[in-house]
Formats: C-alpha cells, structure tokens, sequence
C-alpha cells in the first residue's frame, strides 16, 4: 500500500448567498446613469460623486477625495472613523456622507455596518463601502445603495468640521437611476447571489514621495 494514497473528493460547498441590501447582485449587467456631482472644493479638500451603475434593485457610485495635505498616519484617515464612530459621538475629523431618498428616508456611512450581522431584511435604506483604494492624498471608494429611490430628489449628503466643509446636499432626480435601473440586463435567472464578500475594505498605498522624506533607517526598517 502506498504511503501517499489518493484522497477521497472534497465535498461540495455551497457558495455562501449574502442578503440583497448588502451588494449588488453578480448576475446583472449594470446600465450606467449621469452622474457627476462635486460635494465640496475648498483650498484644502475636493469631494465628487461619480459613476453611477443602476441595478434591479439598488445602484452604484464612486466617492473620490482629494486632500492636498498628506495623510498622516492611521487616525489621520477620514475612512478610519467610519468603522469605529458606531454608536458614540462622531469625531470632528470624520468625513460624514450619506444619501437621502425623496420621502425622507436615509442612510449614512456610520450605520451599514449593522447591515452585515442582520438576516432580517431592513425597512429603511442601506448605504455600504463597496472596496476602494487611497494613498497619501486621495481616494476612490466604490458604494452600494439598496434600494432602488422613490420618487423625487435622491440627496448626496457630506459634512466634515475638521476640513471647514459645512452641511451640503446635492441632488439629482431619482428617475434618472430608475431608468437606468430598467435597463440593467439579468444574465442567469437562476443566479440570485450578491456580490463580494460581508465586509467593506480598501487598500491603502503610501507614497514613494513619503517614503524618501523618512530618515534613512527608517527607510531601511
């Protein structure tokens, strides 16, 4: 008998089915809406919204940031105070964003985490960091809302004290992502998984410019 023997087939596991609110569905093709909104620009800080993806339930954008300051280490990261501020006062050096539907209804970043250990599904809308990327100066994060608007205005909202951005909302009209959404194409009807995993990340890259303005052993380290 050999030593090394075959081993028996690994059994079957069934891919894990995360609940529709917390991603966009992997068997739909999106269709694209208008979108390019600028939250705030001030000396120090730009926010844009852009590129929306429609789906049949809920629909897709991308936050950009831009900083001219660097960031400085871990609680420097505006991201940062998204997954700790639950629960508790909001620090002033958390950038707050959030979107509002035409009825009054609302989400926000600091509340879409309670979404990820629920199987009941929500009554009130659901805004989720969907991956994304920064580096020393700026960022790109991807965001699933769920579901799809209302009627009326859908508002994008920001505030953040510590960079001298007030309260402001900026809208568009939800028929422009319902539409969209009406042409969104499913690829497998028997498919009705969700996408990505359930949780939120990003990546973050610090720059070679940084990394040169560090001593030399530290740079070595």
């Amino acid at each position: 008998m050999s030593f090394f023997e075959s081993r028996p087939p690994e059994p079957e596991v069934e891919q894990p089915r995360h609940p529709e609110w917390l991603a966009a569905a992997e068997n739909v093709l999106p269709a694209p809406f208008p979108l390019w909104l600028v939250l705030a620009q001030t000396d120090e800080v730009a926010l844009a919204i852009h590129g929306g993806l429609a789906y049949p339930n809920g629909f897709a954008f991308t936050l950009l940031l831009r900083r001219h300051r660097a960031r400085d280490g871990r609680t420097d990261d505006p991201i940062h105070y998204w997954h700790t501020a639950r629960g508790g006062e909001i620090p002033p050096e958390a950038l707050r964003l959030g979107v509002q539907f035409g009825d009054g209804s609302k989400a926000t970043v600091f509340d879409g985490h309670r979404w990820y250990r629920t199987t009941e599904r929500p009554e009130v809308p659901v805004l989720v960091q969907r991956g994304g990327n920064g580096s020393t100066h700026s960022w790109e994060l991807g965001f699933w809302v769920w579901p799809l608007p209302p009627p009326g205005s859908v508002s994008f909202v920001c505030e953040w004290p510590v960079e001298n951005v007030p309260l402001t909302a900026v809208d568009i009209d939800s028929e422009t992502i319902n539409e969209a959404a009406g042409r969104a194409q499913i690829l497998w009807a028997d498919e009705t998984r969700s996408g990505g995993t359930a949780g939120a990340s990003y990546s973050v890259i610090q720059s070679v410019d940084e990394r040169a303005k560090r001593p030399a052993a530290d740079a070595d380290a």
